[in-house]
């Protein structure tokens, strides 16, 4: 009597073990691939923004465009934002001022920017929620008309800002800029916020740590070494604003992975909300 080339039960369930066993091996190289090509993408799009503060300085005799308008074309509200309190803050997810929609909007950086492939990063943009922690978002939220997350690259506040309330950090031209490698232009924000470390979360075109009276505060305690000022429980005052930190972040805490930074001398790299201030502070 012939054979059956049918599997047996047994059989079929050594073939489930075995696949179920490759599975488990290839998978965490396959997670690391992706996350891989997707860091190389995410860093490209940055790519755009070290380019873009180049060609601006580069016509502007040096000179950093001021953080507060690199975005938008003026700082109060286009007639699309009307009934919103803090316009301002949620334009990062005010889908009607999309400057790839919205070019009309557009502000001192925008037109070098015209070619950016994003102005957000595609992982965030997914992240991004309706119960953003921030203070500024939760007060308007309720009257967006068109809640969409479109940016959260950010200008480093402490770059050609005429704000009084830096005036002693900021520096006007690229030039004054003593480490172009570890002093960024544009980074990564979240919405997300954790209280013991800052108090804001996205809510603006550009990234402050803080302003000059903190930073002096910051430095004593630190001994005036500003790699030794971190964003924490310890730090008074609490940091405003710090780099975003979903990026290869421990499971169920986006905050304490990292963010990219577009720096001066050309490179994008990742780096934790830790080295928030000595890698936005540009008189180290």
């Amino acid at each position: 009597m012939r054979r059956s080339s049918a599997f047996t039960l047994i059989e079929l369930l050594v073939v489930i073990a075995v696949i179920a066993v490759l599975l488990a091996i290839l998978m965490p190289a396959l997670g690391k691939a992706k996350n891989l090509a997707q860091g190389i993408a995410f860093k490209g799009n940055m790519k755009n923004y070290v380019f873009a503060v180049a060609m601006y300085c580069d016509d502007n005799d040096g000179k950093f465009c001021n953080p507060s308008s690199c975005y938008f074309s003026q700082l109060t509200a286009y007639p699309v934002e009307s009934g919103l309190s803090s316009y301002s803050h949620v334009r990062w997810c005010n889908g009607n001022v999309d400057l790839k929609s919205h070019p009309e909007y557009g502000g001192n950086l925008f037109r070098y920017l015209a070619d950016a492939k994003a102005f957000i990063c595609p992982t965030y943009k997914t992240l991004a929620v309706r119960n953003s922690e921030d203070h500024f978002y939760a007060a308007d939220a309720q009257n967006l008309k068109n809640y969409e997350p479109w940016y959260n690259y950010t200008m480093n506040a402490y770059l050609g800002s005429p704000a009084d309330e830096i005036k002693k950090a900021a520096v006007r031209k690229a030039s004054d800029v003593k480490h172009p490698a570890t002093t960024f232009s544009f980074c990564e924000e979240s919405a997300r916020v954790d209280t013991k470390y800052n108090v804001s979360g996205l809510n603006d075109t550009y990234m402050i740590p803080g302003n000059d009276t903190m930073i002096q505060s910051w430095l004593s305690a630190a001994g005036g070494n500003p790699w030794d000022v971190e964003p924490g429980p310890d730090t008074s005052p609490a940091f405003y604003d710090v780099v975003a930190g979903y990026h290869n972040a421990p499971t169920g805490d986006l905050l304490k992975g990292r963010g990219n930074c577009a720096f001066l001398d050309g490179h994008v790299d990742a780096h934790a909300r830790s080295e928030t201030f000595p890698l936005a502070y540009p008189r180290k």
